[in-house]
Formats: C-alpha cells, structure tokens, sequence
C-alpha cells in the first residue's frame, strides 16, 4: 500500500523560502520483492582459467557475482582503424563495460564471393584491442542488421537471387551459412571459452517487426521492405508498438533456431546470446535473451511525450509491448537505448542532454538488469568500392555522418551526455552487484501518472526487503518539467520505516538515494546525496556520494546522529567499520561527480576526457589549461610538465598549463554558398592532439570535399558542425577542403523538431547563412600514475 498527501506548510529543515505546496510519499516493501528462477536458459559458459558466466530469470553472473553489463555501441567499420584503440579508451573510461558492434556483410562482401577483412573492416583486430584492455564484447553477426545501412546490410546481389531473405529458404541460408563460416574465422580464439572477451552474440535484427527497404526501388514507387514476402504486411518502419500478431510466428522462431544452429556449428560458441524481441519480434524462447530498446526521439514518428521517463515494471511489461515472451523468465537486458538518434533529411529530433541520465536511471529503478546504448559512438559510414554510398539513402539518412547524437561523436569527441551517463555506470560499477538482486516496487501514485502529469513524484524503489535504492525522476522529453517539493518519503519495511527528510527534486533531475546501506559493516539508513564510486585511499575504504541541488546532502548513520554536510572536496568523514577499520565519506558536487573518472586501481576528477592504460595517463580539452584531482597519495609523474599544486582535504589538484596554439588556416568564400579552406599538417604540433573545425551555418544541409571526394555531410539541426581534422592531415596539407552549402526552405518538413530558441528567422522563402569557419585545438597531455 502506498500513501500521498499534499498540505500547505512552511519549508522546514532542507528547503527554506516562503510556504509551498508539498507532498509527503510512502511506499510498502514486501520481505521478498521478487522470485528469482535458474536452470531453465540454456546460456552461460566457463573460461580456461576457471571464471564463469550464467544467468538466471533476473540477473547476470560473472564468477558468481551479480554482474550488470553496460553495453556501448560502436561500429568499427565506421572509424579509422589507426583510431580504434583510443576510442576503445574513451568508451571505457566512459564506464562501458561491453563494446558492442555489427558485422555488416555488405562492407564485407560487396562483390558475392570476395570478403574483405582489412582495414576499417579488420573486425578480429578490432576485437583483439578490446581484449587487450580487458573489454568484454558483443558482435551482432546479422545476417540482416540495419544500422541505417543500405538494404540493411544485405548484399545487393541477394536481391538478384530467387529465394525469400530472412527465413529458412535454403537458397538464402547457403550464403547465410557461408557468411557465418568467414565471420567465425575473423572470431576464432577470441571466445569466453578460449580465454578472450568476446561474451556474446546478437542473432539477426527486429526479425518479424522491422526492414530496412531495398535500395532498388524508382523515384514515387513505394518502397519494398528486406524481409520474406509473408512479412511484409506487419513490417514496421523503425522501432514501435506492434498489437498485430503475426500469422508466421513459427517461421520466424525456426528461422533464429537455425540461425544459432549455423553459428554454433560454424564454432561461434558464446555464454549469452540475444535477440531483439520488442514490438512483438520473433524471439527464440529459452536459447536467447530477448533485448529492449527505447527511442524517446524517434525520426520515424511525430514529436510527443513518451512513456520512456515513467517507472513501470520493465521486466513483466516491456516497453513496446506486447511482446512474444514471458518477461518472467529472462533478466530485462535494454540494448538500444536512445540516448541519441540519427537524423534524416526529413526529420531531425534533437535530444536533450539530460534525457539520457532520466532515461536510464528510470530504466534500472523499473528493473532493468542490463543497459546498452544505440549509438554510444558515432562514425562515418564508409562508401562503395568504385563509387556510391553504404547508407540507407531511401530513408534520407546523411550518406557519410552516422554521428547519431551519440556520447562520443563521428570525430571521437565527447558531449555532455557521456559525462551524465558516466554517473550512472559509476553507480553500477560499485553497487551494482548489490542492486541486480533487488526486485521493483511500485508505489501506487504511479499508476496514475501519464507523461504529461508534473506534480506527482516520479519514484520507484528497488529493494532486497531489508535495504534498497531509490529512484526518482523530474525530466520528460519533449516537456517542460516543475520542480516538486517533498516533506516526506517514507519507506515503509517490515520492522522499521525510513523517513527522508524533506527535499525539492529540481526539474529535469534525476536521483538515486540508497536506504540501509551496509558500508564496511556499519548501516546507513539513508542519505540525501547519490552513492557515486568506492575507492581507496591511505589504505581505507573510500565511499564517494555527491549532492543534487535541491537536495542538502544528510547521512544518518545506525545509532548515530544526523550529520549535514556542505558538500566539495573537503566534505571527507571518516566512520569506524565494524571491524575497527575507519573508512572515509567524501560528499561532492554535482560538478565534481560528472568530471569524476574511475579505474581499477584509481580514480582522478577532471573535465578533460580521460584516457588510461596500464599506468598512464592522457588528458584531451580544448582549453589549453589542465585540472587534474586524485587522492593526496598518489604521487603523479607529469613528464617535462610543472605542474601548480594545491592540497584539499583528502585530495590534490595539480594544474599543468601547455602552450596555446593559434592554429594558421585560410577560409575563403568563393560564392554565397562555396566555401574553402585550406591548413598545413605542420599546425598539429606538441601536445596537439586534433584540430577542430567548427563551421558555423544556418541553412538545409552542406557537404564536405577533399579533391572532389565527398569526406562527409551534414543535415543541419540548430548545432554548427564540427570535423575533426587529424585524420585528414596528409590529404588536406596537399589538396585543401571544400564546403557547399545548400539554403533551408521556409516550409521544411523538420522544423516541429527544432525547439523555439533553434527556429531559424526566415527573411524570404529560403534561409542559408554562413556565419563563419574556425580552428579549435583540441591539446593532449600525459602522466603517469
């Protein structure tokens, strides 16, 4: 049972100003949250060395621990291969934990019976980088994958071939199986079971609920989708709800049975195997584990408030449900969460920031067990040997820019997004195998909330029946939120109840506040401030929180009294364990927490991008002065570098300033809308490690040149574009870049998606204004720890 009560009072303890309406929540928590079912997935595996991997209905182990994935997208067929390493690094200095990437077959075999594994499309060294720094991964073998690739990434050659694709017709798996059999060869020896990383495998795409169209089709003809004829009816464009069920059903789970069967035989032997199973997909029951997925800015739909940013039970009842499956029986695994999206010409969504933290903080707090990201890197599609483009042009997808919005960009460069979603793996990192085992309790307020409601509390708990975290949520796409004052929140336990304090949840954030948490045997009964990482320092368990405006952090101990905290770097307490070892709280900013970076054996608070392996250190900012915060034990080595230093608290900033650079560089206009530009390779001098060019334009879309080959494109959407230049030093020093720009007309179909403050002020029937072009430098330092 759960309770809600609004009253008028003055604002006391943590909220000061005049009297306001507020709420007070309570919540029930049964002794067992949940039933937890194994033995019934035909999954898991063991490695040579003696570790393991199983799961279970709810969770996955590693070695008998609770274990939570956090998988990140990146296509390596997409990136320069001399580029790979380094952004392997930022994906797991980002707290990913599973590189996941598609085997496109048409980048492979664009000519039937030629594979091609060289170069950008090298996938065994890809994966092999990976493994070397201790990434697990994720390949998604298609056949069909999409990834807005042409026809999907089928072969253009199998469109001339009398058979059905994506199904059991024995014509198509021939070269299904064929497929298969050079995929294993890139694979071999990368295996769990061989002592490598490579822990899963992705079956087929969307089977019996999404196509890419055949890029065949002619200008007004309807467009005909990549799927077997008795598909096409309930075929969708994109990721949505599908209520019809499909008469097929049968096909299309023996079509992924025969599938695992030919992957298996051909020695493609994983612990966990996936599908996506939203939207009423195909799936294969007890072999796979079905994924989700969630798009709360979808290009294929009209702009509206989703359901994405509502606390439900995701593991009973998916997002675009209904689904083929009991959820009961497999761990809610999200592997295409949209913390971005690709744009097309027609449409081009632009995603907040916040909403990928809302997003996935709502997911786990309704029960998800795994997350994975679509995309958490962008790249650039790579084009067709002797001419043409991979990109699903029929869909009006950009033909070379697959930036996708996503954490890290096309250029390897990182936004806003990376830095909040890192407070969520941070989280998982070091309490996940605390939180996997903990079912979902809903309070009843929830029941009644709709997208559009902004006055009740977004919350759900998850829960042991003993201790637990709570979720809440005060963001919804495509809305402007309220902030909501709370004087109580009561969680309800069979013994005892745990009473927050009260606290205003501030619009558009977004918070986890643990109850009973056991820290080196002493219990905390709650705190306002969110648990972000635990670390050593001086030998002592390190636990690091960090506070929420709106929220003033208090820690209430078992037996002890309330203690306030102002939090920053020097917040450090120190509690006794029940062991008599004394282990350290530090509380910080919500600044400090999103520039906070973590490794296996350290952890350092800066707002570069943090590269790190084995012992060094490399930091990368566009500001030529570097801020670098570990703990006051570790003793960094800066190289030639002096660096200032300066003590607080527990911790030591160390502040090394490089050379600025003002990079030489001409851009000349030619007309209205021809631009070129021109720059030496001698500009990337020490401590430089790229150069961007950011091109400030309002208009439809421009396109990028070095002697006459297109290099990349962009649909504008309210942001200038920004192209990294360093892997186009050599050929830029010799020929020099060329930009053309088209004008934006007046009636264009994706102005809804531009918000007020990005509408364009048109002074005719077209708009196209280049407001200018300039070198950013982007500077690179190292150490070592």
């Amino acid at each position: 049972m759960t309770t809600k009560r609004t009253f008028l009072l003055p604002a006391l303890s943590l909220l000061c100003g005049t009297l306001v309406a507020q709420t007070e929540y309570s919540v029930d928590i049964p002794r067992v949250p949940h039933t937890v079912t194994s033995g019934h997935l035909n999954l898991g595996g063991t490695s040579p060395t003696g570790g393991s991997i199983d799961f279970n209905s709810f969770y996955m182990n590693v070695d008998g621990q609770p274990f939570i994935p956090i998988m990140g997208e990146i296509h390596y067929s997409r990136l320069p291969h001399q580029y790979w390493e380094e952004e392997i690094l930022k994906m797991k200095s980002g707290g990913i934990n599973v590189i996941a990437t598609y085997v496109f077959w048409n980048i492979h075999e664009t000519n039937e019976g030629v594979f091609d594994w060289t170069g950008d499309r090298d996938v065994r060294r890809f994966l092999e980088l990976c493994r070397q720094h201790d990434m697990y991964t994720l390949v998604r073998i298609g056949p069909f994958c999409h990834g807005e690739i042409r026809n999907g990434g089928l072969p253009d050659w199998i469109y001339g071939r009398p058979f059905e694709v994506r199904s059991n017709d024995e014509g198509y798996l021939y070269y299904v199986k064929r497929l298969y059999h050079h995929i294993a060869g890139q694979l071999q020896g990368l295996y769990y079971k061989d002592g490598g990383t490579l822990i899963g495998i992705q079956l087929e795409n969307e089977l019996q609920h999404s196509a890419a169209p055949w890029s065949f089709a002619y200008t007004g003809q309807q467009t005909e989708s990549t799927v077997a004829d008795y598909d096409d009816a309930l075929t969708r464009v994109g990721v949505s709800v599908q209520t019809a069920r499909s008469a097929y059903a049968e096909q299309g789970s023996e079509h992924l049975a025969m599938l695992k069967k030919l992957a298996r035989d051909e020695g493609i032997i994983a612990p966990l195997y996936t599908v996506t199973g939203w939207g009423n997909a195909a799936i294969l029951e007890n072999e796979t584990i079905p994924v989700t997925s969630a798009y709360p800015y979808p290009f294929w739909a009209e702009p509206s408030l989703s359901p994405f940013f509502l606390f439900k039970d995701i593991q009973r009842n998916p997002d675009y449900a209904p689904v083929r499956y009991d959820g009961a029986k497999y761990p809610s695994f999200c592997a295409e969460m949209g913390v971005g999206i690709q744009i097309t010409y027609a449409r081009r969504p632009r995603v907040a920031p916040e909403a990928s933290e809302a997003l996935m903080l709502r997911t786990l707090g309704s029960g998800s067990n795994g997350i994975g990201y679509y995309m958490y890197h962008g790249g650039l599609t790579p084009q067709r040997p002797g001419g043409g483009f991979f990109s699903d042009e029929p869909m009006g997808v950009p033909k070379i820019s697959y930036d996708f919005q996503a954490p890290i960009g096309e250029y390897g460069k990182v936004k806003p997004s990376y830095r909040y979603l890192r407070i969520i793996h941070l989280f998982l990192e070091n309490f996940g195998s605390r939180l996997a085992p903990m079912g979902v309790v809903l309070p009843e307020t929830n029941a009644a909330i709709t997208p559009d409601n902004r006055e009740t509390l977004r919350y759900a708990v998850r829960s042991d029946g003993q201790s637990g975290f709570v979720f809440l949520n005060n963001f919804q796409d495509h809305d402007t939120r309220i902030d909501q004052p709370v004087s109580a929140l009561n969680i309800k336990l069979t013994g005892e109840t745990i009473r927050f304090p009260a606290f205003t949840l501030k619009q558009g954030v977004s918070a986890i506040l643990p109850f009973n948490l056991s820290m080196e045997g002493v219990l905390l009964k709650y705190t306002t401030a969110q648990p972000l990482a635990k670390v050593q320092t001086d030998g002592m368990a390190h636990y690091i929180f960090y506070a929420h405006e709106g929220m003033v952090p208090v820690y209430l101990f078992e037996g002890k009294s309330l203690r306030r905290i102002t939090p920053g770097l020097r917040s450090s307490f120190t509690m006794k364990g029940n062991d008599g070892k004394r282990f350290i709280v530090t509380t910080l900013t919500r600044e400090q927490a999103l520039n906070f970076n973590q490794w296996e054996e350290g952890f350092c608070i800066t707002d570069a991008t943090l590269l790190q392996a084995d012992n060094t250190i490399r930091l990368q900012a566009t500001n030529n002065r570097f801020h670098c915060i570990i703990s006051s034990d570790e003793k960094p080595n800066f190289g030639q570098l002096k660096p200032t230093i300066k003590k607080q608290g527990l911790f030591t900033e160390y502040t090394v300033e490089v050379p600025a650079v003002q990079p030489r560089y001409e851009a000349k206009e030619v007309s209205s809308r021809r631009y070129t530009f021109a720059m030496s390779k001698t500009q990337f001098t020490e401590n430089v490690s790229d150069l961007l060019l950011d091109i400030d334009y309002v208009g439809d879309n421009a396109v990028a040149f070095i002697d006459g080959h297109m290099i990349n494109d962009h649909l504008y959407y309210g942001n200038s574009w920004q192209i990294g230049l360093k892997q186009y030093a050599e050929t830029l020093d010799a020929k020099g870049m060329y930009f053309y720009f088209r004008p934006m007309p007046r009636n264009a179909s994706y102005l809804i998606d531009f918000d007020a403050d990005k509408q364009p002020v048109f002074e005719g029937q077209t708009l196209c204004k280049i407001n200018g072009l300039k070198v950013i430098p982007e500077y690179e330092i190292r150490l070592e720890m």
